[in-house]
């Protein structure tokens, strides 16, 4: 069975082509808008309706699938949840290059911050903006 069948039916939500099609476009391209989505299916000859793609998105949201994303601008992107190990992500802000990173000394750090105000963490995002090395 594949891990998008899996993922829908460990949170009991009826699979569907469309649902598989639009995370599978997800895990292979990472922080993309409902637009880029379509996009994508488009030239896969996979053609999803603008407003189902919303709805699915939306579901895949509630149910903690996906994680949607905003870097410091209007425009929001998705991400996978269920799949990925916890990370942290740098941002462009001139070129929008958004790099994912991990870094156990940062998630230590946190927890103990957080635990010397008395704080329980159930979940975090860290997002650091600057100038890649490209828009320096």
């Amino acid at each position: 069975m594949n891990k998008y069948i899996d993922w829908l039916e460990q949170k009991n939500i009826r699979v569907t082509a469309n649902k598989t099609a639009i995370l599978e476009v997800l895990d292979k391209h990472k922080h993309l808008d409902a637009v880029q989505i379509s996009s994508i299916l488009d030239t896969q000859n996979t053609h999803i309706s603008q407003a189902t793609i919303y709805r699915v998105i939306a579901e895949l949201e509630k149910h903690e699938i996906i994680s949607k994303l905003n870097f410091g601008n209007e425009h929001s992107v998705y991400e996978i949840q269920c799949a990925e190990s916890h990370h942290d992500h740098l941002i462009c802000l001139e070129c929008g290059l958004v790099v994912e990173f991990t870094n156990e000394k940062i998630e230590e750090l946190q927890l103990e911050i957080a635990n010397s105000k008395g704080f329980s963490v159930i979940t975090h995002s860290l997002n650091l903006y600057g100038k890649c090395s490209k828009c320096n």
